[in-house]
């Protein structure tokens, strides 16, 4: 590693508390936000987003521990939506390679913002739900484990945790206590992060950087642990406003990212389409002079030749 590479980590390190604190409190990491710096740091998309993931698994385990102390986790909805996080993000490390990043940050990017303004206008109507008939039993033990294998899924060929995504569902779609959703929404993805780390790291291609997991890591517990304690001291309805903030935000740097990279790699693809000028001029040979000189007549063969007189042609019947 380059000194430049330890600076740039080292400012990663800075930046990564400042959205683990303000991300903890409302049961974020925030990694999506850290992630460009990864890949301009280390040079490689991939190893960039497997380096970002087992950052965004380390700083969460702080946060999961406050939120754990503090009696804002739930263990049913831990295993019914965790388990299957866990087992969606290893299937697709294994079977999947990537997807398109302009397509899956944009299609996610539309999804936060959806999902943050729903939040924001459910603030409205503090104390009532989403619509007069709850959810089913079975219906609602269905949702969780359908959400928690698709966003599994998508976390391990993204290389986010996609707590952005998977909170507005339980607090605006499955009725959870915003307190309890943002705790266990963080263990959820912590675990999911961790996971899917560690069955990258035993995958040789797969980039992850230990080295800058040890030097932004340890600002990004900090921040996890300390921003945490800020969940306890603001009420349900501040908090929710908080989290549709957050997620709507997020959406919307998502969305610009995915639109930058596409017009980046359009002007990369033109340049590289472009004409490529001669580096050596072509030599300009002089014409021979036998290719400019008037040549003389010749006497055509199959004309008829007047005999001259001095030399008369011989008879040859003679």
């Amino acid at each position: 590693m380059t000194s430049d590479q330890a600076g740039l980590l080292a400012i990663t390190g800075v930046v990564s508390f400042g959205l683990s604190y303000a991300g903890a409190a409302v049961g974020l990491i925030l990694g999506h936000l850290r992630l460009p710096l990864f890949v301009y740091t280390l040079g490689s998309a991939v190893g960039g987003a497997t380096t970002n993931l087992a950052v965004s698994g380390v700083g969460a385990l702080a946060g999961s521990f406050r939120h754990t102390s503090d009696g804002h986790i739930s263990r049913p909805l831990l295993l019914l939506m965790g388990v299957p996080s866990v087992i969606g993000a290893v299937v697709a490390i294994l079977l999947f390679t990537s997807v398109s990043p302009f397509w899956s940050h944009l299609v996610i990017g539309v999804m936060l913002v959806q999902a943050g303004l729903s939040l924001i206008r459910s603030r409205k109507d503090a104390g009532t739900k989403l619509d007069s008939s709850p959810l089913s039993q079975r219906r609602r033990l269905l949702y969780e484990v359908l959400i928690g294998l698709a966003l599994g899924m998508l976390c391990g060929v993204t290389g986010l945790m996609l707590g952005t995504l998977r909170l507005p569902m339980m607090i605006r779609y499955l009725g959870i206590d915003p307190k309890v959703a943002v705790g266990t929404n963080m263990l959820i993805g912590c675990l999911t992060a961790l996971t899917a780390a560690i069955t990258a790291w035993a995958n040789p291609n797969s980039g992850l950087d230990l080295l800058a997991v040890l030097i932004v890591g340890p600002p990004t517990v900090l921040g996890s642990y300390l921003g945490a304690k800020q969940t306890a001291r603001v009420s349900k309805e501040t908090l929710k406003g908080w989290v549709g903030a957050t997620v709507a935000f997020s959406g919307l740097f998502m969305i610009g990212e995915a639109t930058e990279s596409k017009l980046h790699r359009k002007q990369r693809v033109h340049r590289v389409r472009a004409p490529i000028p001669a580096l050596v001029e072509p030599a300009v040979i002089p014409p021979h002079p036998f290719m400019v000189e008037e040549l003389p007549d010749l006497p055509i063969m199959n004309r008829e030749i007047e005999p001259d007189e001095d030399d008369p042609i011989p008879d040859p019947e003679e």
